[in-house]
Formats: C-alpha cells, structure tokens, sequence
C-alpha cells in the first residue's frame, strides 16, 4: 500500500467542487481521493472526482449500502470502474440502526450477515455483467435479472470493495468477503492492534484468504478544542467498547453520562482532556508525527477535515491548508 496520504473531500462537497478539489488532490501527490456519504450522493461526487483527474484512485469510504439495493450499488459502481479505467474503490459501510432509520428511512437487522450477503450480491451482479448473465440467491437477497439488457461487458477493470466495521463481528466480515477494511477514525492503537486486526484474521480464515489492509481516516482540525467537539459525535453506547479495550471506560461512561444530561461542552472536554491523544485525530501543527504514529498501525491513511462543528466555507479552506501539509510529509 502507499506510504503517501489519500485525502477526504469535505462533506458537503458539490459536484464542481468535488472537481477542483479532486484535481488539487492529485497534483499534490495524494495516494487517493476519498468521498463520504454524509450529505450528497457519494456515486454522483466520485463521478466527479474522477471526471477531473487521471491516474488517482477515488472511492467512498463508505457508501451506506442498506439505503440501497445491491443491484443499484453493483450498476453504479461498475460504471464508474469502467469509465475510470479500474481506479473506482467501492467503500460499503452499515451505518448504526438508528441513523439508518433517521436518514434513509429504513431497517436492517443483523447488520454483519446482511452485510455479507450484501458484498456477496454485488460481486454477484458483477459476474453478471461480465458474463451476460447470472443470478444471486442469498439470505437476505436475490437478485434473478441483473442483466436487463443482454450483452457481456469483458473486458471491464475490477472494482475493489473496503468495507467499514467498529465491531469485532462487522470486522470479521470485512476480513471474510472485502479487499480491504475501512477502519473509523474514531479508533485507539490498541483497538487496531488487538481487537480489529485479530477479527480480520480470523474473518479471513474462514474462507482462506489473506486479511484485507486496513485504511484509517486521520481527521485534521486546527486546534484540540474543534476536534474534541467533532469526536464526540462519536460517543455513542455502539462504540465504548473502543475505549473499554483501551483502559478508558471510566472516561467513556462520563461521556456518555454528560451527553445524557445535554452537558456536551463538558464531554467535549472530558474528550480532549483524556480521551483525544488516543483517537485518530491531529492538529495541523502535529500533523507529521500524527501521520508518522497511525502509519505504524494502518497500510493506508487517508487525511479528512471534520464535517461537524465547522462550516462549508470552514471545511474547504481547512481542506486546502491540510493538502498542502500533506505534500511536505
């Protein structure tokens, strides 16, 4: 995997943005281009990236799979493979159940085997298409008629799927059916080493592959206050196990216990006081020794900007000072 950092686009991104930026990205050198499915439809921005650029790779890291189908997923992501010539990533994540509902307006129990009857559809759809036909009958899905319109398309580039865990369970997925595991940012060197890359392994065993790498967004603010805010967010019952298994769970049930009493400004302070130095997350001053630290526990890191807490126009001009940091590393 390269040494050298990928770059999140803001959230907010719009297509001409997505452009720009995209083209900055890959004339500063960045490994690759990543989009997020916050706000704008992450197919349509990595149309975009790609459209501006010619050698980067550029994926989602991640699509939120179950507000869509596997076949609409399988049909956009194949395209942009093939009008990229093969640099598309395909980023596939689950998103917490009540998100999902706020959001998308839709359910998904088991989350981790649907998930891999999810990858399993796609990579069936692909098939499909490069074949001229095929079919998929899974758990949770089946898809009869992918080919719609007959004819093969072969040759077309492969399309690499990450797909996004926290848990040791969505994490052995990953490792089982994806090509590469898309860790949160909200994540400890312990947590990696000792609970994500074991679950990979074992995931990975059961269908004897080789355990996919890992890719860490590092979020880039400029200062700890901001950043402490956006980490909050993040400090949700769904994902103390993070700190349990770093020794911060006292910490952590005094986060929850604040944001529960509406008392955020003082879990954002329990966060930088305590819990920050140990998350995926730096100031631009720090940046190089942050990049330096999380590059011994993942193969891929990609450099983001928060995208809570801080304002579009906020965002972009972060976005600009964080890339040219990232061409000195």
């Amino acid at each position: 995997m390269s040494r050298r950092p990928g770059i999140g686009l803001p959230a907010n991104v719009t297509m001409r943005e997505a452009e720009r930026l995209a083209a900055e990205a890959e004339a500063a050198g960045a490994a690759a281009v990543w989009v997020t499915d916050l706000r704008r439809d992450p197919y349509l921005v990595s149309a975009a990236a790609l459209r501006a650029t010619s050698a980067v790779r550029v994926g989602i890291d991640v699509a939120v799979a179950f507000a869509r189908t596997p076949a609409a997923t399988a049909q956009a992501a194949w395209d942009l493979a093939g009008v990229s010539g093969g640099r598309f990533v395909l980023g596939l994540g689950s998103q917490v159940g009540p998100t999902l509902r706020a959001r998308f307006g839709v359910e998904a129990d088991r989350p981790a085997a649907r998930l891999r009857d999810y990858v399993r559809a796609v990579r069936a759809c692909w098939t499909a298409y490069r074949e001229g036909r095929g079919h998929y009958d899974g758990e949770f899905y089946s898809v009869r008629q992918p080919v719609f319109s007959p004819g093969a398309d072969d040759p077309w580039p492969a399309v690499p799927i990450y797909v996004a865990g926290v848990n040791p369970v969505m994490t052995a997925v990953a490792g089982e059916v994806a090509d590469g595991f898309a860790a949160h940012m909200f994540s400890t060197p312990p947590y990696i080493d000792d609970v994500l890359r074991p679950a990979l392994a074992q995931g990975a065993a059961r269908t004897g592959r080789t355990a996919p790498p890992v890719m860490l967004p590092l979020v880039v603010g400029r200062d700890r206050a901001s950043l402490a805010r956006y980490m909050t967010v993040y400090c949700v019952p769904s994902y103390r196990r993070v700190l349990d298994a770093s020794g911060l769970g006292e910490e952590m049930d005094a986060i929850l216990a604040a944001i529960a009493d509406r008392r955020r400004s003082e879990a954002a302070k329990i966060v930088e006081a305590h819990v920050l130095d140990q998350l995926a997350a730096t100031t631009l001053e720090e940046l190089p020794a942050a990049f330096a630290r999380w590059s011994a526990h993942a193969d891929e890191v990609g450099l983001s900007v928060p995208w809570y807490g801080i304002d579009h126009p906020a965002q972009l001009a972060l976005f600009g000072d964080v890339l040219r940091a990232a061409e000195r590393l």
